[in-house]
């Protein structure tokens, strides 16, 4: 116990000590994160670097066990390999993390650096090669490195897109790798305890200064360090045997933040949108957006962190599979059903996997068949539908094949998604797409207009597309004036498109489609 209370106070005090040194070098070398008034909501710079102090200071602890009494020292220099590279992917992954806090690197840049992170951490010996659930065993086989990237992958980047809200991630770092501890001395692995507990000790240190209001930002690289250990004590925590792991219990760790990642998922693809484009819809921001506080985010997804990592231990405690699966269904299904997260997101991919078996069993016919038009609310609470359905009542005046409208307003919590179709039978040689960025006064984009339709002989398409795009200018301004003014409402349902500069309930007409000669 001694031990114990030893290696998370050393952790504790040394990241208390190192964050207000790296803070001050973050000020002098500019590396701040700047309020911009769309996704960045703070009121003034905040330093970056947290993931700097907390990588000194779990390094710190972690070579200060090599002092520690001969046993431990002996246990931890059998497995010097690992553990290595544990250290050494650590600061691998803690300098792609700076380099995008610094000149924001693309996305695939960034899974580059993390792959090359993950190659060191594989190299030192972490691999799934075979895991058990429900006491059904799965050799891996020739997919054990694949499985293993892809389960390192996941917790960094889930990790890093939970990190919203200021001491979110930190805190749910913090109540992993207490929960893989005590998992880790359960399961017999004291020496990865250890290392969790310094791990834990570490963001304990650095919560001081990133608790609301924070008075520095993880950045980048703290939230994909801490997602790296605690992805690496989560494989070594549920071992059963050499290089086999009990999956049900780091995944009911994992819960919430795989729930928060595939919705962004699907959220992101099922929206015509890349997986790398960011948004406002993750849990803390639906949480925001009902008016919770920072410190109330925090409180509540930590609470629903340890309700699934105290499932993750009973199951390995009375060996049973059922109670970590059952822990981390309650806190899933409690969170869609009330529709405080993933409610939008769950009914965006039934209605496209309906979608796509009903295409699939359909036998071929010949003829135009019209979709019925689906709209997904996914956040916000403006009139975004009567303006949708004045616009598919546009698309079929002026005959199009696919109308897609995406809204985006990071900063309002408004996001909307819409999809209207009518299959023409028509070879997709012959059909047109056009993407209209939808952009307010300000020069921000706020969305994307998709069009899609049929090319007919005789038409002259550029001048036809001249008159769609024109008849679709003061579709422009409505969305902006919707987009501008948190209490506009649309007229009755009825009312046509305005004029530029006229009033919402204005008169509009269709430019008639060209005859085909």
């Amino acid at each position: 116990m001694n031990t114990l209370i030893a290696v998370s106070s050393i952790a504790f005090l040394a990241s208390a000590l190192i964050t207000p040194i790296v803070r001050m070098f973050a000020f002098r070398i500019g590396m701040v994160d700047r309020p911009d008034g769309v996704r960045k909501l703070h009121k003034t710079p905040v330093p970056l670097g947290g993931g700097v102090a907390i990588c000194l200071a779990f390094s710190a602890t972690f070579i200060g066990l090599l002092t520690f009494p001969s046993y431990w020292r002996g246990v931890f220099l059998e497995n010097w390999n690992y553990y290595v590279g544990l250290l050494a992917s650590a600061a691998c992954i803690c300098l792609v993390g700076l380099l995008d806090d610094s000149i924001n690197l693309r996305g695939r840049q960034k899974l580059l650096g993390q792959i090359a992170a993950i190659a060191i951490l594989i190299s030192s010996g972490l691999v799934i090669r075979k895991f058990t659930i429900f006491e059904w065993s799965v050799d891996l086989g020739v997919l054990s490195i694949p499985f293993t990237a892809f389960w390192m992958l996941g917790a960094i980047n889930a990790l890093n897109l939970i990190d919203g809200v200021d001491g979110l991630a930190t805190s749910i770092g913090l109540v992993f790798s207490l929960a893989l501890a005590t998992m880790a001395f359960v399961t017999g692995h004291q020496p990865d305890a250890y290392v969790a507990l310094a791990l834990a000790g570490s963001l304990a240190g650095f919560l001081i200064y990133n608790f609301p209001p924070a008075k520095m930002y993880l950045g980048d690289a703290g939230s994909m360090l801490i997602g790296l250990v605690v992805g690496a004590l989560a494989i070594r925590s549920s071992l059963k045997g050499p290089a086999t792991v009990a999956l049900a219990a780091p995944t009911a760790v994992w819960a919430v933040l795989i729930f928060d990642v595939s919705m962004a998922i699907v959220r992101r693809k099922l929206t015509g949108r890349s997986v790398y484009t960011t948004d406002r819809g993750h849990l803390h921001h639906t949480l925001l957006q009902r008016g919770f506080s920072g410190t109330r985010i925090v409180v509540w997804v930590g609470m629903l962190c340890a309700f699934c990592g105290a499932g993750a231990l009973a199951s390995i405690v009375y060996q049973n599979d059922l109670l970590a699966i059952g822990s981390a269904f309650a806190v899933i299904s409690t969170l869609v059903l009330t529709r405080f997260f993933g409610h939008s997101e769950c009914a965006l991919l039934v209605r496209s996997l309906k979608a796509f078996f009903i295409s699939v069993l359909r036998l071929p016919a010949g003829g135009e068949r019209k979709h019925e038009p689906f709209s997904s609310r996914l956040q916000g609470n403006r009139e975004w539908d009567s303006l949708w359905e004045r616009l598919t009542d546009y698309a079929e005046r002026f005959d199009l094949s696919m109308v897609q409208l995406n809204v985006n307003l990071p900063a309002l919590h408004e996001e909307y998604h819409a999809v209207w179709k009518r299959k023409h039978g028509a070879e997709q040689d012959q059909m047109w797409h056009a993407t209209l960025p939808l952009v307010c006064q300000d020069g921000h984009a706020i969305g994307r207009l998709r069009l899609a339709g049929l090319a007919e002989p005789g038409v002259e398409l550029s001048q036809w597309m001249s008159d769609l795009i024109l008849g679709l200018h003061s579709f422009e301004e409505q969305v902006q004036q919707l987009a501008a003014a948190p209490a506009v409402h649309l007229p009755p349902q009825g009312s046509s498109f305005a004029e530029p500069h006229a009033p919402i309930s204005a008169g509009y007409s269709a430019p008639q489609k060209l005859p085909v000669s």
